[in-house]
């Protein structure tokens, strides 16, 4: 079984003082408590194996743990203490700040992973006309710590943001293999004592809880004088980005864009493994097979409260006539998706997406972060047999109209209508890329 404690909290309600917080919380999560030591705390953790994870996003913060059903109220007594009594020791936020300064230095040296946070500022970039690198708004905030504000997450810094959002009507507590009942008795037993917001909190709340406003944009980063890969084995290569305003988790359309991406795939240009790797997808047949100079090209989509990304990016060895054909490949590709798709690549794609989404459901700490995800969003949780069933009604017709919808910014309203917590999504951007 697993179980979990899922804040309403995250990197969208930073401000610019307080950036970084999300990700410093995350790394204090099993650290003292009022009543726990962090040696103490570790032992419990140990009792129930230490199968714990605290993690934040751009719109959530989860403590989550998976279980054997035994160690359900011991669980449940470790995840209220260290949410609700965290001291956060002047002593034990330096040592995270110091390792937190580790983990960033090392993943600047991934472009995989800080590219994905470069398009997020540009695409959401500030309205004070200050540039890319001070980090977007709201969705377009770093999920990492700025490397200049380490010295502000204070103890002091972290009581704040964490008295400001974590108040019980944004905690969500979801679990999946035990009884209901049992959930909601230790649920109360260890959780109803947080008091409730205040006026003063409320306001403050929604006041920094602001709509994301894309607004698209350029960024070419020089790479020239960066410091050779710490790994001789790495290759030099150069890195373009290209996406779009997309609907939001909660349009109908979803389905259609998660078909799409399914039916344009990507990868490698190596690919050890069986059947059912993507080799048939687009982005493989007519680009990676096809200009064998490309090392990867993946689809990639990210979807938000009010807003979304979806594009498409590719790495390759620098050269002149590399970059002069790069962005008419890559274009091509999206220009592709609004004319015909054959029926059989439409199935292939339905069929792998329904695939995915079922083995996902097979990891008991993935279900019970889409319950909770889908509560927060939906007020309910769709099953994997409506999943499917939603799945089985795109059409080829949808996809197109949904690839307009993102690539050629036209106005062209979902088809379905599923009730139940979904509602249109309006664009917020005037359709330009990023």
């Amino acid at each position: 079984m697993a179980v979990g404690v899922y804040v309403d909290a995250g990197t969208r309600y930073e401000t610019d003082r307080l950036s970084g917080c999300s990700h410093v919380l995350d790394r204090m999560a099993w650290k003292s408590t009022r009543n726990l030591s962090t040696e103490q705390l570790a032992s419990k953790l140990e009792e129930f194996g230490g199968n714990v994870v605290a993690q934040s996003s751009r719109e959530c913060i989860m403590y989550q743990s998976a279980l054997f059903p035994k160690d359900l109220p011991k669980v449940m007594e470790v995840l209220s203490e260290v949410i609700k009594n965290p001291l956060f020791l002047p002593e034990e936020v330096d040592e995270v700040r110091k390792t937190t300064l580790f983990e960033i230095e090392d993943l600047s040296h991934r472009p995989e992973v800080m590219l994905p946070e470069v398009l997020h500022a540009i695409a959401y970039g500030r309205s004070d006309g200050r540039p890319s690198t001070a980090g977007g708004e709201t969705i377009g905030r770093p999920l990492l710590c700025p490397i200049e504000n380490l010295e502000v997450m204070t103890p002091a810094a972290l009581h704040e943001y964490r008295g400001t959002w974590y108040t019980p009507d944004r905690i969500m507590i979801a679990g999946v293999g035990m009884d209901h009942n049992t959930l909601v008795s230790l649920s109360e037993k260890h959780f109803r004592d947080i008091p409730p917001p205040t006026p003063e909190q409320k306001t403050l709340q929604k006041s920094l809880t602001k709509p994301a406003q894309y607004t698209g944009g350029i960024e070419i980063i020089d790479s020239t004088d960066f410091p050779p890969p710490i790994n001789p084995d790495d290759k030099v290569l150069s890195h373009i980005y290209i996406a779009f305003e997309a609907p939001s988790m909660s349009d109908p359309d979803i389905y259609a864009l998660a078909t799409l991406m399914s039916l344009m795939g990507g990868g490698g240009s190596f690919s050890a493994g069986g059947p059912g790797k993507g080799m048939y997808t687009r982005l493989y047949t007519s680009v990676l097979s096809a200009w064998h100079w490309i090392e990867n090209c993946n689809m990639m989509s990210y979807s938000y409260l009010d807003s979304g990304l979806f594009g498409i990016q590719a790495s390759f060895p620098p050269s002149r006539d590399a970059h002069e054909k790069i962005v008419h490949i890559l274009c091509n590709q999206l220009i592709l998706m609004t004319r015909k798709i054959e029926a059989e690549e439409l199935s292939r794609a339905k069929n792998q997406l329904k695939s995915s989404v079922l083995m996902g459901l097979e990891s008991k700490t993935m279900e019970v972060e889409d319950v909770a995800r889908q509560f927060m969003v939906h007020g309910r949780r769709v099953g994997a047999a409506e999943m499917c069933r939603r799945i089985d009604l795109v059409t080829s017709e949808d996809l197109n109209r949904v690839a307009r919808r993102v690539v050629m910014g036209t106005e062209e309203r979902s088809r379905f209508e599923f009730g139940g917590g979904s509602e249109h999504w309006r664009r917020t951007g005037d359709g330009s890329p990023t």
